[in-house]
C-alpha cells in the first residue's frame, strides 16, 4: 500500500463517478441500499444500544461499498453478497473492533456537543408539538434556526473522525492492517488530500442544493407542491446511494492498494 496525493479537482471526479456508476446500475445499487438503511433503522430503534451498533457497523458498510464497486469495475454483477464480503473475511473481528471503537468515539462526540449546544432537542420538541395553537411562526422559524445550527456543529465535530476512519476499514479488509496502523495510514492519506476532500464535499452540498431547487421549482411551476414529499424520499435515497458508490474513488484517488480485491464464488 502507498499514499498518492490528489488534485483537488480529482475530488469533483470522485462525486461523478458515484452518479455514473448509479446510473450504470440504478436499481440494483438502490435496492441494495435500500435494504441495508432499512435494516439500519430497525436498529435505530433499539432503545441505547441501537444507535451504537450502528455506529459500529458504519465501517463495515464502507468496506462493503468499496469491495461491491470494485467487483462491479471487475465486470461482476452486482450482489447484496459484496456488501457482506467484509462480515465474512478473516479480517471480521478486527473490523468489528474497528466499528466499536467508532461508535464510541461518536457516543463521546455527540455527548460533547450536547453540553456545548443543548438545545437540539427543544428544537425538535417545538417542531414535533402537534397543537399549532401553541405554536407561533416565529417560534416555528426559531426553531428551526436552531436545528440547523445544532446540526451543523454535530457535523463539523463528526468531520475529524470520519476522516480518520475514511480509508481504515478497507486497510483492515483488503491490506489485513493492525488498527492503529490502519487509523495512522487513514488519517495520514486523509490529510495530505484535504484539498481534494474539501472539493468532493462542495461537490456533493452544491448537488443537493442544485437538486432540492430543481424538483421544488419543478413541481411548484407544474402545481404539483404536494408532492415534494412523496418524491423526497426516492430522490434522497438514490442520492445516498451515489454517494456510498463513491468511495471507492475516494479511496482509489488517496490510496494504492496493490491487491485487487478477491472475488469469490460466495461473494455472488
Amino acid at each position: 500500500m502507498k499514499l498518492r496525493r490528489a488534485t483537488a479537482r480529482e475530488g469533483a471526479l470522485w462525486m461523478k463517478s458515484g452518479v455514473m456508476l448509479l446510473l450504470r446500475h440504478p436499481l440494483a445499487l438502490s435496492g441494495q441500499f435500500a435494504l441495508t438503511m432499512l435494516l439500519m433503522g430497525m436498529l435505530l430503534g433499539m432503545p441505547w444500544i441501537g444507535p451504537l451498533l450502528v455506529g459500529a457497523l458504519l465501517p463495515l458498510l464502507t468496506a462493503g461499498w468499496v469491495h461491491e464497486v470494485q467487483a462491479l469495475q471487475a465486470g461482476q454483477p452486482a450482489s447484496l453478497g459484496h456488501l457482506l464480503a467484509p462480515l465474512r473475511s478473516p479480517a471480521r473481528p478486527r473490523l468489528l473492533k474497528l466499528g466499536a471503537l467508532h461508535a464510541v468515539l461518536a457516543f463521546v462526540l455527540l455527548g460533547l456537543a450536547d453540553l456545548v449546544d443543548p438545545g437540539l432537542e427543544a428544537a425538535w420538541d417545538v417542531l414535533r408539538s402537534g397543537d399549532e395553537d401553541q405554536r407561533t411562526e416565529a417560534e416555528v422559524m426559531a426553531a428551526i434556526g436552531d436545528l440547523q445550527g445544532s446540526m451543523v456543529l454535530r457535523a463539523l465535530l463528526m468531520v475529524p473522525l470520519s476522516l480518520l476512519f475514511w480509508h481504515a476499514p478497507v486497510l483492515v479488509h483488503r491490506e489485513n492492517m493492525a488498527i492503529p496502523k490502519a487509523l495512522f495510514a487513514s488519517a495520514l492519506a486523509s490529510w495530505r488530500n484535504l484539498g481534494a476532500f474539501g472539493v468532493y464535499a462542495l461537490a456533493w452540498a452544491g448537488a443537493d442544493v442544485a437538486l432540492s431547487m430543481l424538483l421544488g421549482g419543478l413541481l411548484t411551476l407544474l402545481g404539483l407542491q404536494q408532492l415534494v414529499m412523496l418524491l423526497a424520499m426516492p430522490v434522497a435515497l438514490m442520492f445516498s446511494t451515489a454517494f456510498y458508490a463513491s468511495l471507492a474513488a475516494t479511496v482509489e484517488g488517496c490510496l494504492e492498494i496493490d491487491a485487487a480485491p478477491t472475488v469469490t464464488a460466495t461473494d455472488q
